[in-house]
């Protein structure tokens, strides 16, 4: 018997998001959208951590998603279990630089909201997750050269159930 592998960031996103081409080869990203302070829409990428090569970083705003070391754990259980219990923590980082049109704690709670409000609504629908719920979240600053870029951090609980598989 096999466990089937299973990325809570991948189910999270798909539901989540909405698919929206965002670059020139015409792929197809998942995204959130919210608008900026003249009512234009903001794409925001939703991309996973290993997605995010730091040599050619995507362009701003975008949001990185990853699980820390640890992130992950098992729930003890019978060996000849069908199931196993895990929980994952799933970090949500949004970048995003201080321009022009964007009032930066406007804009966080924005992208905050439209977080939360997605994750309330899909929270029971999610195939995989029986329960998903944002937490500790905040708003951190960085200067990167002339830039000022703010992470807006949220943690993000999942509990799911791992469906053992005949191999």
């Amino acid at each position: 018997m096999v466990y089937e592998s299973f990325d809570p960031r991948k189910a999270y996103r798909q539901y989540l998001g909405t698919q929206w081409d965002y670059d020139k080869d015409n792929n197809l990203e998942y995204c959130i959208t919210i608008t900026d302070r003249t009512g234009d829409p903001v794409y925001i990428p939703i991309l996973l951590s290993e997605e995010i090569d730091t040599q050619n970083l995507p362009p701003l705003p975008y949001i990185e998603m990853h699980i820390p070391p640890g992130g992950t754990t098992y729930e003890p259980h019978d060996v000849l279990a069908s199931t196993r219990k895990m929980q994952s923590f799933i970090i949500l980082n949004v970048y995003f630089a201080d321009l022009d049109n964007i009032d930066r704690t406007e804009f966080a709670k924005k992208i905050k909201d439209k977080l939360h409000y997605i994750t309330r609504s899909n929270q029971s629908t999610t195939p995989g997750i029986v329960f998903m719920n944002i937490e500790d979240d905040g708003l951190e600053e960085e200067t990167d050269g002339h830039r000022v870029i703010f992470h807006y951090i949220a943690t993000l609980y999942c509990l799911y159930y791992d469906t053992c598989i005949e191999p």
